[in-house]
C-alpha cells in the first residue's frame, strides 16, 4: 500500500504554501466536498482494521483461534499482490495515464525500467553469490543481501507511514481543518509512529527474520536492552495517540474518521508487541489485519474508485465498470501467481526461523539464474509499487490533478 494516498499530503501543504497555491485552489474545494461520500464505503475500504478484527474475534468464539487465523491469513498473499499491482497497473498500464506516459516517458517508463533493472541485477547477484558462512553469522561480505532486504524495508516503513499521513490528510481536509498546526500534528504523529516507533518495536522483539538478524548484528545490543527500548517505544506510542485524540477532540471541526484512524495507527505497535510477548495467535492475526489488511484495502479501494469512475466517464455502466476493473486486476494477479507461486518460499522479506539461510544455501549453480530472476521480481514488484503509488497520488503534478482528482469524486 502499498502509501496509496501518500501524496494526498500535498493537499495539506498547499493550503499554507504560496508556491503551490494553484493546487490548493483547484483541489482543496473538491476534498472538502468529500471524495468518499458514502460512510459504508469508508468503513469497508478505509477501516477494514475494524470490521476484519471484529469478524476474527466473533469467529474465535465458535472456532479454534488457530483455524480462524489461518482462514484470514490464507488471503494475505492474494490481497498483497492485488494491492501492489493495482497502483502499478494504473500508472504503467491504464488508459487513464496513457497521455501522461507519452508526455513524460522519463517518469513513467525510464524510472520504472531502471528500478526493475536494479532489482533483477541485485536478485541475480544474491542468488549466485550470497551464502552465509559455516558459523551462520551475517558479515560485511553479505552486503548485497543486506542491501536487498534494506531497500525493501526502508521503503516499507516510508510507504506505510505516508499512507497513514495521507488518510489523516484526507479526513482533515474533509473536516475543514485548514490550520498549519493541524497538518503538522498529523505529520509528526504518523512520522513518529511509522518511521521510529514501529521499527523499534519490530527490530526489538522480532529476532529470527533476516532483516532483524542483520539489524542486531550491526547494532549489537542485548535482547534485554532491546526489550526495554520496545517498551519505551510502546509507551511513547500510547502517549502520542492519547495526545492526538485529545487534540482532535479539542477542535470545533473534529473528525470522527480521524479519531478512529488515530486509534488504528496506535494499534500497530501495540498488537505487534503483545502478540510476540504473549505468544498469542489471535493477537498476531489481529495485528496482521490491522496493519496489513488496512493498508491493502485502502490501496485497492481508492484505485478501484479511480478506475471504475474513469470507465463510467467513457460510457460504461456502473456494474460493467466494476467488473471490467476487477477482471483486469484478477488477470494480472493470476499471471503473477502462475509465474511465482512455485517460488513463493523465496519471498524472503519476512521468512522466519532463519529458514532464509537454508534457502540461499540450497540454490545450485544451475538454479541461480531462475532463482535470481525470481528474487529480483519480488523486490521489483514492491519497489515499483512504491514508486507508482507516489506517481498516482502526487497531486502537485498538473497531469495527476487532471487525470486522477475528477475520478476520486466519481
Amino acid at each position: 500500500m502499498s502509501h496509496s494516498i501518500a501524496r494526498v499530503d500535498d493537499l495539506g501543504a498547499t493550503a499554507h504554501d504560496r508556491s503551490v497555491a494553484t493546487v490548493s485552489a483547484e483541489v482543496l474545494p473538491l476534498v472538502q466536498r468529500g471524495w468518499i461520500q458514502s460512510p459504508s464505503w469508508d468503513l469497508f475500504w478505509m477501516f477494514s482494521a475494524l470490521w476484519a478484527g471484529a469478524l476474527l474475534l466473533g469467529f474465535s468464539l465458535v472456532l479454534p483461534a488457530m483455524g480462524v487465523a489461518l482462514i484470514f491469513l490464507s488471503l494475505n498473499r492474494f490481497l498483497s499482490v492485488f494491492h501492489a499491482w493495482s497502483t502499478t497497473f494504473m500508472v504503467l498500464g491504464s488508459s487513464l495515464f496513457a497521455a501522461e506516459r507519452r508526455s513524460n516517458p522519463r517518469r513513467y517508463v525510464v524510472i520504472p525500467a531502471l528500478i526493475a533493472f536494479f532489482s533483477l541485477l541485485l536478485g541475480l547477484y544474491v542468488a549466485a553469490a550470497q551464502r552465509y558462512p559455516e558459523d551462520g553469522q551475517f558479515s560485511w561480505a553479505l552486503w548485497p543481501w543486506g542491501l536487498y532486504l534494506a531497500v525493501f524495508w526502508v521503503g516499507h516503513f516510508w510507504h506505510f507511514g505516508n499512507q497513514d499521513f495521507g488518510v489523516l490528510t484526507l479526513y482533515r481536509n474533509r473536516a475543514g481543518q485548514s490550520r498549519l498546526l493541524d497538518r503538522r500534528a498529523d505529520k509528526l504523529y504518523t512520522a513518529a509512529m511509522m518511521y521510529l516507533i514501529q521499527p523499534i518495536v519490530y527490530f526489538s522483539i522480532v529476532k529470527t527474520t533476516a532483516i532483524s538478524e542483520i539489524a542486531h548484528t550491526l547494532l549489537p545490543l542485548s535482547f534485554a536492552v532491546m526489550n526495554i527500548a520496545a517498551q519505551i517505544a510502546l509507551g511513547a506510542a500510547i502517549f502520542l495517540a492519547l495526545a492526538m485524540l485529545a487534540f482532535e477532540l479539542s477542535k470545533p471541526a473534529r473528525s470522527l474518521p480521524k479519531l478512529l484512524y488515530i486509534l488504528v495507527i496506535a494499534v500497530h505497535p501495540t498488537f505487534l508487541y503483545f502478540s510476540v510477548q504473549a505468544g498469542s495467535t489471535t493477537l498476531a492475526a489481529m495485528y496482521a489485519l490491522a496493519y496489513l489488511w488496512s493498508h491493502w484495502f485502502i490501496a485497492i479501494g481508492l484505485v478501484a474508485r479511480i478506475n471504475t469512475s474513469y470507465y463510467r466517464s467513457r460510457g460504461d455502466a456502473r456494474w460493467i465498470s466494476i467488473l471490467r476493473h476487477a477482471a483486469l486486476l484478477l488477470m494480472i494477479v493470476g499471471v503473477v501467481f502462475v509465474l511465482t507461486e512455485h517460488y513463493q518460499p523465496y519471498l524472503l522479506f519476512n521468512t522466519d526461523r532463519f529458514y532464509y539461510k537454508e534457502l540461499l544455501a540450497s540454490i545450485s549453480p544451475e538454479q541461480a539464474v531462475v532463482i535470481g530472476l525470481v528474487l529480483g521480481f519480488f523486490l521489483g514488484e514492491q519497489l515499483i509499487h512504491y514508486y507508482c503509488d507516489r506517481c498516482l497520488f502526487r497531486l502537485r503534478s498538473p497531469a495527476v490533478r487532471r487525470s486522477v482528482v475528477p475520478h476520486l469524486l466519481g
